[in-house]
């Protein structure tokens, strides 16, 4: 190689050819990036409300809140208590809403009710002033830059239940049967009455010009297990005071009957039965019997609780009960029936209330002063008509071949509300009659008799002084 001549090789210094990512990859990048910071980093915060308004609280405080998030869910709903001392704040219910995997709403949970009963003394804070404080929080990212409460209520801690003081007298009665109660509360009272068996009969105020006293009717269920009786209060806050009722119970026996059934009343009454109270029809007439015997009966007991749920706050009757004129009793109160079908027990039923036989549409009378609450098709009943006659005491008339009144009249004692008839589950013409204290059905043989009432109602009634217009 001659000198200066050169030879060709590479370029030093030179460097390789970058490759830059096409424009839209980036653009479409940056829109999942800022779409991914809107979706979780949304603004949007929870509200809360009270469904109920709150200014007590107690040893059982019903609370009721309600919550909503537009964004990413709710995560957690959390109530305290903050007294007004300046004492350490106590949460007495939350609930939390875990995130899910996907979708928008994180949790699933955009709407919420959180239902709780507060129990101030278990958290241990004091009676007086206190704050209510209601968080919620979503899933949102911003979530934890939000510390402040979505709802604040000034309120009062009361753990003191209200005063209850029983009249004293003797209280005597028979299964089945019915007693009367008059007793006085503390002016804090929010709901007050007799239980029995773990069934409250409530008392009505508003009988005496002295506004503490109350007059509950009460009940000894037929089929009762455990008799003890107890008077109880409940204020606002939940705060609740129990003193027993001294009450001699008297046992009873019920009679047992038997019921044979026959083809040609199955044939009457089962399709017709069915078909009125929405039950599938079959070929079966033993089996849709069963049916009514059971599932109806029970239906019908419900509705007439439900039927009984409110009443005069004074009495309406007066004096003892009107017994159908010129009647004789087919069943009487809380017979044990056995229902026999080709000579075999096929079903077992209690009957609640009296059948009393006369001629054939005979005019049914109503047995005391009261308001019809009812006219109408009633299961088992047939066509019924049912008469509050206050302070929890009602009157029900079943297996009506007509109706001559209407909801909401007012009636007298004898006035006519009716014939008899054999509607509903009846196997002859005749007239169920039925007395109930808040649609528990009593014996109404002490409602018949003048002597019962005056004593174990009447008298106690009548030791203070009414109010005007009450009887």
């Amino acid at each position: 190689m001659s000198p200066g001549s050169s030879t060709a090789g590479p370029r030093r210094g030179t460097t390789k050819q970058r490759s830059v990512l096409p424009w839209w990859i980036v653009v479409a990048a940056l829109a999942v990036g800022i779409a991914i910071v809107v979706l979780r980093a949304e603004p949007f915060v929870p509200t809360v409300t009270l469904e109920a308004p709150l200014d007590t609280i107690g040893r059982a405080t019903a609370l009721r809140v309600a919550a909503h998030d537009r964004g990413s869910g709710l995560a957690r709903i959390e109530v305290r208590l903050v007294p007004g001392g300046g004492g350490n704040p106590a949460v007495v219910a939350s609930a939390v809403y875990p995130a899910l995997h996907w979708g928008w709403s994180r949790s699933g949970v955009n709407d919420a009710v959180l239902t709780a009963t507060v129990d101030a003394a278990a958290a241990g804070l004091p009676e007086g002033p206190a704050t209510l404080q209601i968080f919620a929080a979503d899933h949102s990212w911003l979530a934890g830059l939000r510390h402040a409460p979505r709802l604040t209520r000034p309120v009062t801690i009361d753990l003191t239940p209200p005063t209850l003081e029983l009249v004293p007298g003797p209280h005597v009665a028979r299964i089945g049967g019915s007693e009367c109660l008059v007793y006085r509360v503390g002016a804090d009272a929010a709901e007050s009455g007799v239980e029995v068996g773990g069934q409250l009969f409530p008392g009505a105020a508003g009988i005496f010009k002295d506004t503490g006293l109350r007059a509950a009717l009460f009940a000894l269920p037929q089929d009762i297990n455990q008799t003890h009786t107890v008077a109880v209060v409940v204020d606002a806050a939940g705060n609740r005071r129990r003193v027993d009722v001294d009450v001699t119970v008297r046992p009873r026996s019920f009679a047992e009957k038997t019921l044979p059934l026959t083809e040609e009343f199955l044939r009457r009454k089962v399709p017709e039965l069915l078909e009125a109270n929405g039950l599938p029809a079959g070929d079966d007439l033993v089996a849709g019997y069963l049916r009514i015997n059971r599932e109806v009966r029970a239906a019908s007991e419900v509705r007439i609780r439900e039927i009984c749920r409110e009443s005069a706050p004074v009495p309406l009757w007066e004096g003892a009960f009107l017994r159908m004129p010129n009647s004789a009793p087919l069943s009487g109160f809380a017979d044990r029936r056995i229902y026999l079908y080709d000579g075999k027990a096929i079903d077992h039923q209690t009957h609640l209330g009296f059948d009393l036989a006369s001629l054939r549409g005979s005019i049914v009378p109503a047995g005391n002063t009261g308001r019809v609450v009812f006219g109408g098709p009633l299961g088992i009943y047939g066509n019924t008509v049912i008469l509050d006659h206050g302070l929890g005491l009602f009157s029900l008339y079943g297996h009506l071949s007509e109706i001559a009144v209407a909801s909401g009249a007012r009636v007298a004692r004898g006035d006519p509300l009716g014939k008899t008839g054999d509607t509903g589950l009846a196997g002859g013409d005749h007239l169920h009659f039925s007395i109930m204290i808040h649609g528990v059905h009593v014996d109404p043989v002490e409602w018949w008799d003048p002597h019962w009432i005056h004593d174990h109602v009447e008298t106690r009634l009548a030791a203070f002084p009414r109010t005007e217009g009450s009887p």
